[in-house]
């Protein structure tokens, strides 16, 4: 009886690289391979090796594509049996902002033992008027979120609040809710279900107010006292208080969240890429410097680049002379281009800050001239970025400078003269004579005098507008009458 045979095919093994075929003369004897042979076995070699890791490299990102997309699938159709977005789901963004403040330890209240005795200890108990009996509703749990609203909550204490006395700490309805009380930022939830970075297009109209005017204040906090923030907890902190600030300026006490502190601390290296945007164009026409392919033009603007670091003379209203220290023409410029480029800049209605220029802001606008110097550099323009890493020492050496400045010069107090007079000028470049707005200033009154012209004046026109009338309505005599007599 014959063997049976297998009826699965065998498993296919990758079988070993070919071997070279030995090459024999007519004599028999063993020929070497030329130089050129040997060369296409190693081609071929390693093309056959690059290939198949390519082709396992395409494999395994198709899997995982297919992977994610099928997680995605059952997350969008079933957000139900997941605890929370899986994370192959988030991007670099939001994992960079859900760990922006667990990263750092903080302390609080509630790590003293000591302090929380003595604060609930403190509390009052709630009055409650004994005569009136009333059926208590369902709790409300404690693990809401803070975008949803109140306004279920309110309407169930209604009737405490209208009955019993005010107590510390329990809550009153929205119609005697002032502008001191805090509110709570509303953010729209996502149609896809799927995380994004928040915009200032997901608030509320006033947390989105807050939040613009909030940015714009940053910006001032920023450029004026910390251009250069050295950790997350600096920025943090001023973020608050531009935030804080805002909520003054809007009457409204509107509460904090991460989003709204993440996308305030993206404004410190916009406003610093904004500034050094503005002042590229400003320093090339004002010291000279040309885009050209021509040798000639290249090597002369290398050498101005040289002339212009060594001491910084670039500082000066006079270069070669070394004549007005800080009193260039191109500072007032780059604080005119920023700040107070019409009635309506951050220069001019959050005047406080800029009032005078201050120290910091000065040597801000001289780190990002150098920093435009240095990109003629090499003869061509080359765009070099404005960071903390490449500048904050150079504008740790600008604001030295300026603070040895004012102490040699203290008697005269120079710095301040020049301070004070980069405020006036550049008011006077936004269209702004004084700080007292223009409604303050105007003279609205008209005198008596002009009534009674207008008075005579209607009189006068009614009259000759009788005179017409009669005009016309005047019957001339025919002249068939006259000749029939």
């Amino acid at each position: 009886m014959a063997p049976r045979k297998p009826t699965s095919k065998p498993k296919c093994t990758p079988s070993p690289p070919a071997m070279k075929q030995q090459v024999r003369t007519a004599s028999g004897r063993e020929r070497r391979p030329t130089e050129k042979e040997n060369y296409r076995h190693k081609y071929q070699h390693i093309m056959f090796c690059s290939l198949t890791i390519s082709f396992y490299k395409i494999k395994e990102t198709r899997t995982a594509k297919q992977k994610k997309k099928t997680l995605k699938a059952a997350y969008q159709g079933h957000p139900d049996i997941f605890k929370k977005e899986p994370s192959e789901l988030l991007s670099d963004m939001d994992r960079q902002e859900d760990t922006i403040f667990s990263d750092h330890s903080v302390d609080t209240r509630l790590s003293n033992t000591n302090s929380l005795t003595f604060s609930t200890g403190k509390i009052p108990p709630r009055l409650r008027n004994p005569s009136i009996h009333k059926t208590k509703g369902p709790k409300v749990p404690h693990n809401v979120d803070e975008s949803t609203d109140d306004d279920d909550d309110d309407a169930a204490n209604n009737d405490d609040n209208d009955q019993l006395p005010a107590a510390r700490g329990t809550k009153r309805s929205f119609d005697d809710m002032s502008y001191e009380d805090t509110v709570v930022p509303k953010v729209k939830n996502n149609a896809d279900s799927l995380r994004r970075r928040v915009k200032a297009s997901d608030f509320d109209e006033i947390s989105k107010e807050i939040l613009i005017t909030a940015c714009s204040v940053y910006w001032c906090l920023i450029v004026t006292q910390a251009p250069f923030l050295d950790s997350i907890a600096a920025e943090t902190k001023l973020a608050k208080e531009a935030w804080r600030e805002a909520c003054q300026l809007k009457g409204v006490d509107v509460k904090l969240t991460p989003s709204a502190v993440n996308m305030l601390l993206k404004c410190a290296s916009q406003v610093r890429g904004e500034l050094k945007t503005k002042m590229h164009p400003l320093t090339a026409s004002f010291h000279g410097f040309r885009s050209s392919n021509s040798m000639e033009v290249i090597r002369s603007n290398q050498d101005l680049a040289e002339r212009l670091k060594i001491g910084s003379i670039f500082v000066f209203k006079d270069p070669s002379s070394k004549s007005g220290i800080y009193k260039t023409e191109l500072l007032q410029q780059g604080i005119n281009g920023m700040w107070f480029l019409n009635r309506s800049d951050e220069g001019v209605i959050y005047h406080k800050y800029f009032n005078p220029i201050p120290i910091k802001t000065i040597a801000l606008v001289l780190t990002v001239i150098e920093c435009c110097v240095d990109e003629w550099s090499q003869g061509i323009k080359e765009d070099i970025k404005f960071t903390s890493a490449g500048y904050g020492a150079v504008y740790n050496h600008h604001f030295s400078s300026l603070q040895r400045f004012d102490e040699r010069t203290v008697a005269y107090t120079l710095l301040s003269k020049i301070c004070i007079n980069l405020h006036d000028t550049a008011r006077f470049h936004a269209g702004v004579a004084s700080l007292i707005p223009l409604s303050a200033t105007s003279q609205a009154h008209i005198d008596n005098a002009v009534f009674e012209d207008t008075i005579r004046e209607y009189q006068h026109e009614g009259k000759d507008a009788a005179v017409e009338d009669e005009v016309e309505e005047y019957e001339y005599p025919s002249s068939e009458g006259g000749d029939d007599e």
